[in-house]
């Protein structure tokens, strides 16, 4: 009698142990990195003019546009502001746009080692000693720095900035596969990444598909790279609500796989952060610097329209 009865009591033990270490396993739980063996180097840079329009350039439907807002000190477009709607503009910056200093501008200590939420320091001019956040890179123009608007209105164009690099080598511990680019690790620890199930759960403001990306796919050496959401088919903004996108909003790119350059790889994940505004001129649009990429089920995303880094950074109210 007892051996009958002690089977099935130990076959309910047995499963309720199962359910409660699947439970515990499912329960979400914060990432840990490896940000205490990185390397901490300080660059330098200075703020750049705004770039020139020479001429009319044209649009992706043959209209004439005198296109305006790249580099320089922008006094009014901010971070978190919305990417579509600037009189003229194309590809507009925020902030303050800088370039390293004596270094070719492609390849220097600069732009490799500065990442999204390094602490930056304006070291000569009228605003010295004033503190703000890199933000960001818009590849073949200029490193992008947030400063307060107190400060950005004494700043003048090749004053000195420099800012405290570190996040080159950053991994999350048990998603060593998963690429990590361009990111601080105080900023990593801000954007409320959990583990969920063997996945990383990212919160995002929206996903869109990667056949939509343009300008910058195949562009080697991603630290260097921002590419562009394609906003030449009116159409296409409308299906993905584009209009939406902000400055400094993390996006999912469905189907690329960024791990050295970006490229399509199906069933992948990269998420990007808006780095500067629209563009009308073919195969331009919104840039992104990639900040994660993940082969097919390491990432899963979860809608969140306060998914930008100017919250995560308090630089701006939810």
């Amino acid at each position: 009698m007892r051996k009958k009865i002690l089977g099935p009591l130990v076959i309910l033990l047995i499963m309720a142990a199962g359910e409660i270490i699947a439970a515990g396993q499912s329960k979400p739980r914060a990432i840990t990195t490896n940000k205490n063996k990185l390397l901490t180097l300080a660059v330098q840079g200075q703020i750049a003019p705004a770039q020139p329009a020479r001429s009319y350039t044209a649009t992706w439907d043959g209209r004439p546009k005198l296109a305006i807002g790249i580099g320089g000190i922008n006094y009014n477009l901010k971070i978190g502001d919305k990417v579509f709607g600037w009189a003229n503009g194309d590809r507009a910056t925020v902030g303050v746009a800088a370039e390293g200093i004596g270094e070719d501008r492609f390849s220097s200590a600069w732009l490799t080692y500065t990442c999204i939420g390094n602490k930056a320091e304006v070291i000569s001019g009228e605003a010295a000693r004033t503190k703000g956040f890199y933000i960001g890179r818009h590849a073949g123009s200029d490193d992008l720095i947030w400063f307060p608007k107190n400060a950005v209105e004494k700043l003048a164009l090749n004053d000195k900035i420099q800012v405290k690099a570190r996040g080159v080598g950053l991994k999350i511990e048990g998603f060593e596969d998963v690429r990590v680019n361009k990111l601080s690790p105080e900023l990593l620890e801000k954007m409320g990444i959990t583990i969920e199930r063997g996945q990383l759960v990212v919160p995002v403001v929206m996903e869109i598909p990667g056949h939509i990306m343009g300008s910058g796919l195949g562009f080697p050496f991603i630290e260097a790279l921002d590419y562009d959401v394609q906003t030449t088919c009116p159409e296409i903004v409308e299906e993905y609500g584009l209009e939406k996108l902000r400055l400094g909003d993390l996006v999912a790119i469905k189907g690329h796989y960024d791990v050295y350059a970006p490229g399509r790889y199906e069933g992948a994940v990269t998420i990007g952060v808006v780095i500067h505004g629209f563009s009308d001129l073919a195969g331009h649009g919104p840039g992104m610097n990639p900040v994660l990429s993940a082969l097919p089920g390491k990432i899963k995303t979860r809608l969140d329209p306060n998914a930008n880094t100017a919250h995560y950074l308090g630089i701006r109210a939810k």
